[in-house]
């Protein structure tokens, strides 16, 4: 098994790889540090509250990892976010239809486990919008810790809030010249990371 980056990073394919592992406690704790955000904010957006949405991300979350563990999960079906998408689709149904129920609208009914067939590749524009900027927020706080601050701080500048070159030399006494690498070597390392989220390798 792969070793841990010492910069705390590890690709997406290891983590699942890890996974499959029951007794890795750790395992599971990085797969939903990973993926539990962007459950959340997508089922919040779906109009559920901020206690409910939790709870959606875990049961997605457990479904997903019970399914992989008995083989069902294949990259080649689908990407990952997909998957994780149709799941999430049925937990949020679910919560709404529970929250009906209570309200004494409607009869529970169809409350069963996600159809896998009809999971694969399943996805929404709100979704992929969701994931995306989770994936990113992810990554970003990973390039901040591999770098010295006044590195991501040129390359926040430059990229993040769209100030010009001049700004960033006068605010961190660098050249213009040292702001361009800082620029580049970020921006190189990130999207080294969102591709190594996103990628699953079979």
């Amino acid at each position: 098994m792969p070793r841990d980056d010492p910069s705390g990073w590890i690709t997406t394919s290891t983590v699942l790889a890890r996974l499959a592992d029951f007794e890795d406690a750790h395992a599971w704790e990085r797969f939903v540090e990973r993926f539990r955000r962007p459950i959340e904010a997508f089922a919040e957006r779906q109009g559920l509250s901020a206690a409910e949405s939790p709870d959606v991300a875990q049961e997605t979350l457990l479904a997903f990892a019970d399914a992989y563990r008995r083989g069902e999960y294949a990259r080649a079906k689908g990407r990952l976010s997909s998957w994780l998408f149709g799941i999430a689709w049925r937990r949020i149904d679910h919560a709404r239809r529970r929250a009906r129920v209570r309200a004494g609208e409607v009869g529970l009914g169809g409350d069963g486990e996600p159809s896998w067939s009809s999971v694969e590749g399943a996805t929404s524009p709100e979704w992929e919008e969701t994931w995306e900027r989770a994936m990113l927020e992810h990554c970003l706080r990973q390039a901040r810790k591999e770098v010295q601050p006044a590195t991501f701080r040129a390359f926040e500048m430059l990229v993040l809030e769209g100030r010009s070159i001049d700004d960033a030399t006068l605010e961190l006494g660098v050249t213009r010249n040292a702001v361009a690498i800082a620029k580049h070597r970020v921006s190189e390392r990130l999207r080294e990371l969102v591709a190594e989220c996103d990628e699953v390798r079979p």
